[in-house]
This record gives C-alpha cells, structure tokens and sequence, in this order.
C-alpha cells in the first residue's frame, strides 16, 4: 500500500493563514485539490496525524478536525487501526466495482437487474405496437403537470396499494426511478451538515448523495433482519438526527428481511424523536408475502421511494414517491428545479401495464426466475451465504477467511466472472466485512450461470496464489 508524504502545498497552505483564518480549513482545501487533480490518487494512505502535524508545524487536533472534515466530504476514508485512506470518487469507484458496459464473453453477476425473458420482449413489443395506433397522445406533448399526469398518479396509487402502502393521489409524484425519488426526499428535508442514518451497509447511491448534497451520513449496526432498534435509539437520543434512509425489504447488499414487528418499532422510535423516514422500497414487489412498509406506519413522517426497474423491466425507468402531504409542493420544487418531471411516455407504459394485469404477470414470472437461480446458488455456494431470499436479485456471499474479498473479485474477473466486492456498500468507519454480492439478473443462460457460480465455489475452495500480491 503506497503512503503519501506530507505535500509542501500543504505547508504552504497552512503558513500562508492570517488572522482568525483557520489553519485546518486550509489544511483541508490543500489536501482537497491534490484529490481532485489527481496528485492523490484513490486508495492511497495518507501520513499519519501526529506525523503531519510534526511535519507543518501544528497542532494534532488541527489535524484531526481536517481528516474529520474531508471524511465528511467523502473525499477520504478513517479506518480503525489501519489509517486513513484516499477514496474513490463515486462515479470512479463505481466503475471499478460494477461494469459499466457489457460484455459478451463476461458472466455478469455485478448489476442488479432482473432476469430478462422473452415474455419481457413481447410485452414490451404489444404495448409500443399498441401506442403507435394512437392519435392522441398527450404524454408526448405536454410538460405538465410537474407531479405527474392524473391517471399516471392513480395507477401509482394503485400499485403502491398492492405492496401495502396506502397514498392518495395528491401525496403521490412520478420519479425518473427510485434514486429520483429518494433523492427528492433527501433534497427537501436535509442541509449541508446535518446528520442522515442508513444502514451501515447500504446502496452506494446513498453514499454518493451524501457528498453531493453535503449532510453527513452515518451507519447503524446490522444483524440478519436489518437495522438494530437499539443502536438507532441510541444515536437519536444522543445527537440530532434528521432522517433515517433505509431498505427494508432486501437490503442491498446483505439481503435482510426485516420482520413487521421491527419496522413498527423502528417506525415509533422515528415519531417520538422526530426523525423523517425514507424508505427505498424498491424490491417491495418481488417478495410473494408483501411486507408492511414503514412509510405506512408514519406517512406524516415518511418518505416511500420504490419503481418498476428491479421487479418489472430493467429499462421501465418509471418510480413512485409517497410523501408527507404538508411537504408536497417543497418536494415537486426540487424535482421541477432538478428535472422538471419523469419523462411521461415511459410512465404510461407503467400505467398501462398496472391497469392491464402485465405488470402483475411479469412481477409473478421474475419470482419464478429469481428462485430457480437462488436455489442455484444454496446447491452450489450454500454454505458461504450469508444473505440470500429465493425472491431477492442477489445473494451475499461470505469470503473464506484465506482470501480476501478484493483478490477474490480480481480472479474471478480472470476467470471472466464479475462480482462486486463490499467497499461500494460502506459507510463511513464501518468494519470492512469480508463478502462479495453476486446478482442473478445476469444477461446469461441458466448452463452459463451455473457453470459460473460452481466456478466461484471452486475459488473459495482453493487457496490464493501466494505470489499475487497486486
């Protein structure tokens, strides 16, 4: 591991401060732009704190508040006993861990999408055939209303009536996804500074809004249903928390189910400190005994984010968005300033499918085609899963203690097998666990996938090579 030397930039920096100027504030801009420019590249060690300190001539505590400040910004990385680390853009990082673009000859495990079928190419066939017939078409013509079109709105309501969560119209948006929507939520509750909770594994989306919108986002412990109660009473008692972000159905990456009796505490323990509550219920569909949302619980409290992309079609990029009545017109604000509004052909073929009984049909058949691949997964890898569900997209996988997740994704890769490995999923100083997420949605067949999967438990069986040390 390379570990960086104390820059003279940084001495610059902080000999160049006058009057009530903060040294640490510099300390941090210097250090900023060398990540930014590239002169620190991600994943490099920065110089221990006592050593900078010596180094320029300051105080310790100076130099702690500003690895605190950059760790806020997302722009390194404090672990316990091991240092503090560059980190990885979110848009660089991303790409390291999940390919971006297909390949042909890659069994593809790090995305997760559905499993696409060609009852998926004919639906989606009849319903573009169906609206070329049309001469009135207004979601081709119109820019309004921002919220969504009317009937698209009630067809929202309708669905999120099926997965439990009852919204009227009026409390409903149409989102470009369940990103969009969450981001929404998060735009209209939170600030620069202020403190938002998740998971301390939780959807790398959720990380990178942290550092574009400047609040600073801090893990709660985990055990196999999810967050623990204790813990999130624990940190809103002790600070002031302004939201909660969490996936309780499927958790991305380690697969928890939290059980109703957990979510109706979760949700009390929100009401009595006042915390706002976003639930991305994006999996919500695809478990055949739907839970209790949250959001159903507290909806004057709670935000509930959830689309067709990860039950329904990968490219039906139509979300739905429940929100607190009293804070609809703050919310279609940012989403007019953001994006103006979800592109409305695509939340027609949405409505039209949830009117016609198609997206119920595609949700029951994904079911089918997830459980034949998870029970793939319990036959050849059963006794590494650690999170798994015979109707989740992934299953999380734990890594034999003689190798470690990164070498474990780099051979696979070598073995053209993608896998994602556990850094896009945590947050903050979290114990980095020793896992790998594997995706069933792969674009290939069910021979190709199995061959892969036996492939990956032959390398957890087998010992890393002793001279890989990249």
């Amino acid at each position: 591991m390379v570990r960086v030397t104390v820059s003279s930039k940084w001495h610059d920096a902080v000999e160049a401060v006058h009057g009530a100027e903060s040294k640490y504030k510099r300390l941090v801009k210097a250090i900023a732009l060398d990540i930014e420019s590239g002169t620190l590249a991600s994943g490099v060690r920065l110089a221990p704190q006592r050593e900078v300190a010596a180094a320029l001539g300051i105080s310790v505590q100076t130099v702690t508040n500003a690895y605190k400040e950059l760790e806020r910004q997302g722009l390194i990385r404090c672990e316990v006993g091991r240092g503090s680390f560059v980190a990885a853009r979110v848009t660089e990082a991303m790409s390291n861990y999940i390919l971006d673009t297909a390949e042909r000859e890659i069994v593809d495990f790090s995305i997760a999408r559905i499993i696409h079928t060609p009852e998926h190419d004919a639906a989606w066939r009849e319903v573009c055939a169906t609206l070329a017939t049309l001469d009135d078409q207004p979601w081709i013509r119109s820019f309004r209303p921002i919220a969504g079109f009317e009937h698209h709105r009630q067809a929202g309501a309708a669905w999120l009536a099926s997965l439990n969560m009852p919204v009227e119209p009026e409390s409903l948006l149409i989102t470009n996804g369940a990103a969009q929507g969450i981001f929404l939520a998060l735009a209209s509750t939170v600030g620069p500074g202020d403190t938002v909770l998740c998971e301390s594994l939780t959807d790398h989306g959720v990380i990178g809004l942290a550092n574009v919108l400047g609040f600073t986002l801090k893990g709660l412990e985990l055990d196999e249903h999810g967050i623990r109660p204790e813990h999130f009473e624990e940190m809103c008692d002790s600070e002031r928390v302004s939201a909660l972000v969490c996936t309780p159905t499927f958790n991305n990456p380690t697969m928890s189910v939290m059980p109703d009796s957990r979510r109706r505490t979760i949700a009390r323990i929100a009401e009595r400190y006042g915390v706002y509550v976003i639930e991305d219920d994006v999996y919500g569909a695809l478990p055949a005994k739907t839970c209790t949302p949250i959001a159903s619980l507290i909806p004057e409290l709670a935000f509930y984010c959830t689309s067709m992309t990860k039950s329904v079609l990968t490219g039906l990029r139509t979300g739905y968005l429940a929100m607190p009545r009293r804070l609809a017109l703050r919310v279609e604000s940012v989403l007019r300033v953001s994006s103006w509004m979800a592109t409305s052909p695509i939340a027609e073929i949405a409505t039209r499918w949830i009117q016609d009984g198609t997206a119920r049909r595609l949700v029951e058949l994904q079911r089918e085609r997830l459980a034949a691949r998870q029970a793939m997964v319990r036959e050849t890898l059963g006794e590494y899963v650690l999170g798994a569900h015979p109707n989740a997209l992934s299953a999380w996988l734990r890594v034999p203690d003689y190798w470690q997740a990164e070498r474990v994704v780099r051979e696979l890769r070598n073995r053209q097998i993608a896998v994602t490995s556990p850094d896009p999923f945590i947050v903050g100083s979290t114990p980095r666990p020793n896992a790998v997420r594997i995706c069933l949605g792969a674009e290939a067949g069910d021979a190709a996938c199995r061959n892969a999967l036996k492939t990956i438990a032959g390398v957890f069986e087998q010992y890393p090579h002793v001279h890989d040390f990249s």
